[in-house]
């Protein structure tokens, strides 16, 4: 604000912060650059979340609200009249069968469901013996992919002649649905029940809350109880959760931190070798309010290119990683926050030494007191190289420690990273998670429904199962999972469906070390199930609780454990869901092609080997590998520019006091070895702080993964330290030999004369 009596200076101050800009280009690169890096991260972070939720919005804009499962066409006719309904369609995914080395996905849909599939050319089977397919069917079968077109499939058991009446134009060639007729369905089935999909009015106006009540109280209109709300609300109002801000704070607050050091850094360097102009500005009647503002200007100055830039950095950055759901509300919030970013970084970046600077005295600039040495302290000491960059460090102790604490934090993020992925053990992950004892693993799968889960175990596959595998030569060992669908509820009014998963030998000693006090119950209290026998008939039984055990039982994270031979008893059949394997070395892959062969054509089970399930780990976890190495390697950016412009600042204005020693006998040798003995210096400080930091930092990354059972304990990442141990100091080595290379061609005369 400029009062009355005040001279308005701005637009002098505007011309001298130009001029200064224009004088110092080193510098504005420097702090372009880190301005660059630090505003693209954060623009691209900001602006790929946003797409990918917007992406899920408009794929979820169509999608039904609420399913209600095995329901007749009877029940799709009470549902159409509730109010609140605005359409259901009927749909159930039969099964899925092999055919010409292709699964085939067999599903029915009715004419609601089918009006939802773009570009579908044909029209909907009727008949038995009437498909609808893909565009990818079509590829390795000796047919013309056009409607009426006639194939033969085995579908039920027998090879049929199907005719061809609709086609799905979709290229994805990673799955081949093959609809089929109700007739077909209920042939395949067994009977008339489906899925039934339903579409609410006005759906987006609603919250999951108020979904779920209107789904209830249709339920107890219509008597249908089986029935869930779909992802439609996960998505439809998604924002960012409190784990989004969480990832945002600290990883703005990292990029903050390292580009506000190379930025301080530099401005604190300017100032210094500036000290005799702000001195002579003052003499001739600038206020310290002034040179505030000259030093301040700057940084906004160079913020507008660093934003622009960075900005479009980021935004090129982002649409290669994520090219869909692009939405102007998106880049307009992105945009606002990657800027109001930039602003504050340069602002509180340079309003340290833009006081230093209002604080220089006209007497203080013209003595040039500023950092200065007595070096009478020094008479008594041999001038050596090494002597020479130990003085040049402690007269320049301020810029030497900001590069150092730049480099430091960059060294102690590369650490961790390097930790987390040197300690992380995706086979021990596989183990704690997948397959604790066995080599290969055959299971059903434990997501279907409960009445599914219920008929597949009762047919008890696995007893046959068990006992041939367990005669095959080289297998050691056969262990058994079970488990029992079943509803609870508890004293406190607490009820829902569940697994009851059983426990043998085993898995006792997991069971012992893992046993707590529990919370939301307590030994002693009572816990009633209602679950299916043999028969089919619903058995009601009521236990009591013995032992609570934390979440890393063994047990997949679910709620109750049984003795697996209590729960065969109280059932009548085997109750086995999964079977593990365990054979000799030499043996695994004549057992593996033995069990494959046992298992072919049945639908319900699937084979998993420990290397599907370790290399399944080491893929999801591959993300954030990259995650953390590319925070560290922006990092390192930061660090590489504080760390040149030390090196070439220390060169430049030392060139005068080089040139007086290259005068009295020193070698272009002695220089260099000065000089990188100093940077040297400097890194090796950098690197000690790595250590110190990052060892104790990486040994608790590792504690943590062993504890989440996805190590065996910390691991010292060797190989990834020396390779950046080996980057840093070559980078100062080359650095200094091409800067120390351009004085040699300069007479001393050249040199002294700066």
């Amino acid at each position: 604000m400029i009062w009355p009596f005040e001279n308005d200076t701005s637009a002098i101050i505007k011309n001298m912060a130009q001029k200064s800009i224009a004088f110092d280009k080193k510098k504005n690169l420097f702090c372009i650059s880190a301005i660059v890096v630090a505003v693209a991260m954060i623009m691209m972070s900001l602006l790929t979340v946003q797409n990918i939720i917007h992406q899920n919005q408009n794929e979820v804009s169509g999608l039904h609200q609420g399913i209600f499962f095995d329901i007749t066409q009877k029940d799709k006719e009470n549902l159409s009249s509730e109010e609140g309904v605005q359409s259901i369609g009927l749909s159930c995914n039969i099964k899925t069968v092999e055919q010409n080395s292709k699964e085939l996905s067999l599903i029915y849909y009715d004419d609601t469901m089918f009006n939802l599939i773009p570009d579908f050319e044909g029209k909907y089977p009727e008949q038995s013996n009437e498909i609808a397919v893909t565009d990818a069917f079509f590829e390795g079968e000796n047919v013309p992919a056009k409607i009426n077109t006639t194939i033969q499939l085995n579908l039920d058991g027998t090879v049929k002649k199907y005719t061809i009446v609709g086609i799905y134009h979709d290229q994805d060639a990673s799955a081949y649905p093959v609809f089929v007729s109700f007739a077909k369905c209920q042939e395949l089935r067994g009977n008339d029940l489906l899925n039934g999909y339903v579409w609410l009015e006005n759906a987006d106006t609603f919250t999951k809350d108020e979904a779920e009540e209107l789904l209830s109280q249709i339920s107890e209109n219509t008597g249908l109880k089986d029935w869930t709300v779909s992802s439609y609300y996960d998505y439809v109002n998604a924002g960012l959760s409190v784990s989004n801000y969480a990832a945002y704070i600290v990883l703005a607050g990292i990029l903050f931190l390292a580009a506000a050091l190379v930025i301080y850094s530099i401005f604190y360097i300017s100032v210094g070798q500036k000290v005799a102009e702000f001195g002579q500005l003052r003499t001739i009647g600038a206020s310290k309010k002034q040179i505030y503002k000259i030093v301040l200007k700057q940084g906004y100055i160079l913020v507008s290119p660093g934003i622009l830039i960075g900005s479009i950095v980021g935004t090129i950055i982002s649409y290669c990683l994520q090219s869909k759901g692009w939405s102007v509300f998106a880049f307009a919030v992105s945009l606002c926050g990657a800027s109001l970013f930039g602003i504050l970084l340069v602002y509180i970046s340079v309003r340290k030494p833009a006081r230093i600077a209002a604080n220089v005295s006209p007497i203080a600039a013209l003595k040039n007191q500023v950092e200065t040495i007595n070096y009478r302290s020094h008479k008594r000491h041999r001038i050596t190289p090494a002597y020479l960059a130990k003085i040049s460090f402690f007269r320049n102790r301020k810029k030497s420690v900001l590069t150092i604490l730049s480099m430091g934090l960059c060294g102690i993020i590369f650490f961790f990273a390097a930790s987390y992925q040197s300690s992380f053990n995706a086979e021990s992950m596989a183990r704690y998670w997948d397959i604790r004892h066995g080599d290969f693993k055959i299971s059903v799968d434990l997501e279907n429904d409960s009445e599914n889960l219920d008929a597949v175990l009762r047919k008890e596959y696995f007893s046959d199962l068990n006992r041939n595998i367990a005669t095959m030569d080289g297998v050691r060992n056969v262990f058994t999972y079970a488990t029992l669908p079943a509803e609870f509820s508890t004293s406190n009014d607490v009820a829902d469906e569940t697994l009851l998963m059983g426990y043998n030998e085993k898995d006792m000693d997991s069971l012992t070390t893992a046993i707590v006090s529990g919370n939301i119950t307590e030994i002693g209290n009572t816990v009633t199930f209602n679950f299916k026998n043999n028969s089919g008939k619903t058995i009601t039984k009521t236990f009591k609780i013995g032992a609570i055990t934390s979440s890393n039982d063994g047990m997949g994270g679910y709620i109750f454990r049984m003795p697996e031979k209590m729960m065969h008893e109280l059932v009548g059949y085997d109750c086995t869901y999964a079977i593990e394997v365990q054979t000799e070395p030499e043996s695994i892959q004549e057992a593996e092609n033995k069990i494959r062969s046992l298992i072919a054509g049945n639908d319900e089970v699937s084979l998993q080997t420990l290397q599907d399930f370790t290399k399944e780990h080491q893929e999801d976890n591959q993300a954030g590998f990259t995650l953390a190495y590319i925070i560290s390697a922006i990092l390192w950016v930061f660090a590489v520019i504080n760390q040149i412009n030390l090196t070439v600042t220390n060169l430049l204005s030392q060139k005068q006091e080089m040139g007086t020693l290259k005068s009295i006998g020193m070698t272009n040798k002695q220089l260099e070895q000065s000089f990188m003995i100093e940077g040297l210096f400097n890194t090796g400080i950098s690197l000690f702080m790595t250590i110190i930091i990052g060892i104790p930092g990486g040994y608790m990354i590792g504690t943590f993964l062993e504890k989440a059972g996805m190590s065996t304990g910390f691991v010292f990442p060797t190989r990834a330290f020396l390779l950046f141990v080996t980057v840093m100091l070559l980078l100062e080595v080359l650095m200094t030999i091409l800067l120390i290379h351009s004085w040699k061609k300069q007479s001393v005369i050249e040199i002294m004369r700066n």
